[in-house]
């Protein structure tokens, strides 16, 4: 019942802001502690985002713009997905955005058009994003600006009374978390989080090393169909000349993300999330384009298209017979735990293939419409089939897959969770165990506690079997197997 400082497993974690953690507190008093709580606020984020650029796409660009925007980032397949995590960075990257927009408000050539509200609102969206993943926000905000300001010869779009309004509503929320871990932990708090986001820029965590070029291929296909009309649109020439401050600007935030994320040692899929609005902005804009000056695409686009769309469409398909494909897949598997994770049953009744087959029914009409130059039906349907095809595929398709990856684990934790035990992980870490076996505090949270006669309840431990197969503990005695996980018990 501490709702100023951000625990795990009852111990202070000073990683994260708690911003985002209140909301699920929140919404987990409303409709109780359980997947759908944990996941609402994103959501909630999802709408709030969807009516934000409608609202900003009608007022930048056009309606018909905005409506496109809006079909964008809700029929590509990363950013749909996006809304329905209990991840932190959907509202993080929402207070960026709008943060950012006021910013774009105010670096307008026009001086009627800039008002001291707009530094106050850049000031607080700022804030929020502070309190909600940390001093991220403001290197990214500060290097958009940084670069537009670059682009426009160092003449800075604001005075030092302009930045205090913005800086003051910013300490004031940011305050909010600051002064309360500093207070009761001391500035060693801040000391440590601020190593540790180096630390994220500087060494691969938890196994997530990538290469360069890992968050443009995520982009590129985690963002497909969108991600192919970027590329068409990317380079801005279509935009009439009174509406190129705005999307410069959107341009500048997706490669500043994309950049900035690249460079960093540690990748994960959702560091790029940010880029999700300003590449579906820019592909809405040149879909806009090409449709009201009656264009047509480059043949190369729909080479493209069809070599992702068959890739994507196979694999979409394919995945159902996953069972019946095993003997062949196996052998070229070279991870043992996948192997064993493979080895699970998993109830597959052959109605799964339904929704891969009308996603590449949907990438098969696209392609005759456009052929037959009904572009705007053709674009119509992509996105309006994706966006209500990614739903069907989450329901009907992904429960199945994810009996392979996490459930028995899961299933472990449920169990145990009536149980007056205590549940750890043995050789890899998860958060999954504290949540579903609804961990209680423990005197000493350390593996070396756990394993001594110290303990006063029965101590489980869920493990690997790769884990398992390599390290050999006379303490412990094996009480189940399924999957690639194994249930351990202290002796």
């Amino acid at each position: 019942r501490d709702y100023l400082h951000v625990q795990i497993n009852f111990t202070p974690f000073w990683e994260k802001p708690p911003f985002f953690f209140w909301l699920q507190a929140l919404s987990m008093k409303v409709f109780g502690i359980n997947e759908f709580a944990a996941r609402f606020p994103n959501a909630l984020c999802g709408i709030v985002t969807l009516a934000s650029l409608f609202y900003i796409g009608k007022r930048e660009a056009s309606r018909n713009m905005a409506i496109w925007w809006v079909l964008f980032m809700a029929g590509s397949f990363t950013p749909h997905l996006y809304y329905k995590s209990g991840i932190i960075d959907p509202w993080f990257n929402l207070f960026i955005f709008l943060s950012l927009y006021q910013c774009i408000k105010v670096s307008l050539a026009d001086k009627n058009s800039k008002t001291d509200l707009n530094y106050v609102y850049a000031g607080l969206f700022a804030g929020l994003a502070f309190i909600t993943k940390g001093p991220v926000a403001l290197l990214v905000i500060g290097l958009c600006v940084l670069v537009f300001t670059a682009f426009n010869r160092f003449r800075f779009f604001f005075t030092f009374r302009q930045l205090m309004l913005g800086i003051i509503p910013f300490v004031f929320i940011a305050s909010v978390w600051v002064a309360a871990e500093v207070n009761q932990n001391g500035f060693h708090v801040l000391v440590d989080f601020i190593n540790y986001q180096i630390d994220l820029f500087k060494n691969p965590v938890a196994g997530h090393g990538q290469p360069f070029y890992y968050h443009a291929l995520v982009l590129l296909a985690g963002c497909f169909p969108a991600s192919l009309f970027f590329i068409a649109g990317v380079r801005l020439g279509y935009i009439e000349p009174d509406r190129q401050h705005f999307f410069r600007w959107m341009s500048i935030m997706f490669w500043v993300v994309l950049v900035l994320f690249s460079s960093v040692t540690t990748k994960i899929v959702h560091y790029s999330s940010l880029c999700y609005i300003p590449l579906t902005c820019i592909a809405a804009a040149f879909t806009h384009h090409l449709l009201s000056s009656g264009k047509r695409l480059h043949p190369a686009f729909y080479v493209a298209f069809g070599i992702m769309a068959l890739v994507i469409g196979v694999l979409l398909t394919a995945i159902p017979f996953i069972d019946s494909l095993k003997p062949h897949i196996i052998p070229y598997i070279k991870d043992e735990f996948a192997v064993d994770c493979l080895s699970v049953p998993s109830p597959w009744s052959g109605y799964e293939i339904i929704p891969g087959l009308l996603f590449v029914m949907v990438y098969v009409f696209f392609i005759l419409l456009s052929i037959q130059q009904r572009a705007l039906t053709a674009i119509r349907l992509l996105f309006l089939g994706s966006s209500l095809l990614i739903p069907m595929y989450l329901y009907i398709v992904v429960p199945n897959v994810e009996a392979y990856s996490q459930r028995p684990a899961i299933e472990y934790y449920r169990q145990l969770s009536t149980q007056p035990v205590y549940v750890e992980t043995l050789g890899h870490k998860s958060y999954a165990q504290y949540f579903y076996a609804q961990s209680k505090p423990r005197p000493d949270n350390s593996i070396d506690w756990l394993m001594s006669d110290k303990t006063d309840k029965p101590v489980y431990f869920v493990a690997k079997t790769t884990y398992v197969k390599n390290n050999r503990d006379e303490r412990l005695e094996e009480v189940s197997r399924k999957g690639g996980f194994v249930l351990l018990r202290k002796k």
